[in-house]
């Protein structure tokens, strides 16, 4: 059973009932947060049993807005490796360095996560028809999910959106469209009037508050594979803002419930030099994100030249002490290929961005080697395949033409 109590908006605090389907409209530019009953389930749900549970995110169901989770729509999301990475960490000159490894999610991102609750719960409210605006990665999941729970998906990617995306939007029968690259920043304002003309639910980032129900899961796990303690430091690749978002507020529900010690771990926030709005507001000292002008990034999870989260962002950063880097494509790409030779972890472009903006970090000082840090590998780079460096590999005829060793 779920302790789902209703939903609270993070700027006026407002609360609306759980037991509808709701939008994020809030005038103050809030975001629909959904409120648990944790007093309540102190009492009734211990971290034993949790623990007991079965080895994917469906092992937090009480903390989840699903009612029978018996009844789930999923394909085995979630309880991803949180790996030690030594070598890594000798490498760059940090001190413990885990890497949370979310390629392994069915469809290749942590989307997985926040795609089953969210067509989980709807169909549970009897929503058959959704609809998002995705850079790519969003639109995959919940593409093939929704072929999984036999609901009506409708995505709408960017042209430049990479090949994996389109083919598994694709394949899985959904509606799919293509937004020409250089009007993306109208793709919301799209998908809202497409919304109200057919009846459509909008779920695209930030836009109703199931999703980052799903992805808070990432803190959990993090919490419970380290022992229930929080690490110093997590390290997140940003574009819209919901997985950095969710994992804050999965790691603050942990608190309340006293099921974990420490702090909550600083907010390292990564993002491309080229789309770096939140990075940006940041160092200026402002309270909200100015939308980026033009975007000079690869194609990918990190295209969103006017973060839905922006504002709350900025506020966990100040308010654990963290901060911003922005780093270059070829710093991105540098840290995938240091991650594959070091660790084996095959880890896509933006998760590379985390690496990147770690190892400026420990360079300035702004973490330091006595700091526990978690790198979230946001997905696969199975998933990128055609922004990786190409490399040049011999063609042999015979065991001669093998150099051992080199």
């Amino acid at each position: 059973m779920t302790y789902l109590d209703h939903f609270e908006c993070s700027e006026c605090n407002e609360r609306l009932p759980a037991d509808i389907p709701q939008s994020n409209t809030c005038k103050d530019g809030g975001l629909l947060y959904a409120r648990y009953d944790l007093e309540r389930m102190k009492r009734e749900v211990s971290m034993e049993r949790i623990a007991r549970g079965p080895a994917s995110m469906w092992r937090y169901g009480p903390l989840l807005p699903v009612d029978d989770i018996e009844n789930a729509v999923t394909l085995g999301e979630g309880w991803t490796p949180l790996n030690q990475t030594e070598r890594l960490a000798q490498e760059i000159g940090a001190g413990e360095l885990l890497a949370k490894n979310e390629g392994m999610c069915p469809t290749g991102s942590f989307k997985d996560r926040g795609a089953a609750v969210t067509l989980s719960r709807y169909r549970e409210l009897g929503i058959q028809d959704v609809i998002l605006n995705s850079s790519g990665n969003a639109g995959s999941a919940f593409s093939l999910y929704a072929a999984r729970a036999g609901m009506h998906c409708v995505s709408i990617l960017p042209t430049d959106s990479q090949t994996s995306s389109k083919k598994q939007c694709s394949l899985s029968g959904g509606e799919r469209y293509l937004l020409s690259a250089d009007r993306w920043h109208e793709a919301g304002g799209l998908v809202d009037e497409l919304s109200k003309r057919h009846g459509w639910f909008n779920i695209g980032t930030m836009k109703e508050p199931f999703r980052t129900e799903g992805k808070k899961t990432m803190g959990y796990e993090i919490a419970e594979q380290l022992g229930w303690e929080m690490p110093d430091v997590i390290v997140y690749p940003v574009g819209g803002g919901t997985g950095a978002i969710a994992i804050w507020k999965g790691l603050e529900e942990l608190m309340e419930l006293g099921w974990v010690r420490g702090k909550l771990p600083r907010m390292l926030v990564t993002q491309y030099e080229g789309c770096a709005p939140i990075v940006k507001a940041f160092d200026d000292g402002l309270e909200e994100c100015e939308p980026w002008g033009e975007i000079n990034i690869p194609p990918g999870g990190l295209k969103a030249p006017a973060p839905a989260a922006g504002k709350q962002i900025l506020r966990i950063m100040r308010e654990t002490n963290g901060g911003g880097m922005a780093v270059s494509e070829s710093e991105a790409l540098e840290a995938v290929a240091q991650l594959a030779a070091l660790e084996g972890i095959f880890a896509c472009p933006e998760a590379g961005t985390t690496l990147a903006g770690l190892k400026k970090a420990l360079k300035s000082g702004f973490v330091s080697k006595d700091e526990r840090v978690v790198l979230v590998s946001t997905g696969s780079g199975l998933k990128s395949v055609p922004t990786l460096p190409e490399f040049d590999i011999p063609q042999i005829e015979s065991a001669n033409d093998v150099n051992a060793g080199a």
